[in-house]
């Protein structure tokens, strides 16, 4: 009897449920077979045997289930709740006006230039009616992205000049393409300034970020 049957037939054999021809056949062939006896050896290798947990272990460990099982519960109550708290929170700001305007400052300025003489005119500034507010501009919360924008809608570029309270020049000749904007960070908080420009005829529009 060749290895590979001896092999196939190994199993039962180590079980105890081969008939006894078969037993014998395999007790000859290991006899011989040093291979066959290797393979035997490693099927007899007891299993390791994990035995239960003692009940007073279990009864010890069972409280910290519930703990784990609890704050489980509680992670996932707090992602519930800030996820709530995240979409009214957006509702909110897209909602309500006195919100959004505070997170979002936005100043809208206008400036008519009547003639082509090459001259500066100043840019006042309106609510969001269209009223008059005040001819300066003032960065009053850390919200404002500190930009001026070029509304897409003026037909022309043009060029703005930024004076302080004192009349002082602190920006002069910028260039802005009409549906562009230019960055102003190094403007200062809490300080009024006064916005002029210069650009051919029309009506313009300019924002203030």
């Amino acid at each position: 009897m060749n290895c590979n049957i001896i092999k196939d037939l190994l199993p039962l054999y180590v079980d105890g449920v081969c008939s006894n021809e078969t037993y014998k056949a395999v007790e000859e062939h290991i006899g011989q077979c040093k291979a066959c006896q290797s393979h035997l050896a490693m099927l007899q290798q007891e299993v390791t045997y994990i035995p239960p947990l003692p009940e007073e272990v279990k009864k010890a460990i069972a409280p910290f289930k519930k703990i784990k099982r609890k704050r489980y519960f509680h992670m996932i109550a707090a992602i519930a709740i800030t996820f709530m708290v995240m979409v009214i929170g957006m509702m909110v700001y897209q909602e309500v006006g006195t919100v959004h305007d505070f997170f979002s400052p936005i100043h809208r300025g206008h400036a008519m230039v009547d003639s082509n003489d090459n001259e500066w005119y100043p840019v006042e500034f309106h609510d969001g009616t269209g009223q008059y507010i005040q001819d300066y501009l003032l960065f009053d919360s850390i919200f404002w992205s500190k930009a001026i924008i070029n509304d897409a809608n003026n037909e022309h570029d043009l060029l703005l000049r930024i004076k302080d309270e004192d009349n002082q020049i602190i920006l002069d000749n910028v260039e802005i393409k009409h549906g562009t904007s230019v960055d102003l960070k190094a403007l200062k908080r809490n300080i009024k300034y006064f916005l002029e420009i210069k650009a051919p005829c029309g009506k313009y529009t300019i924002n203030a970020i």
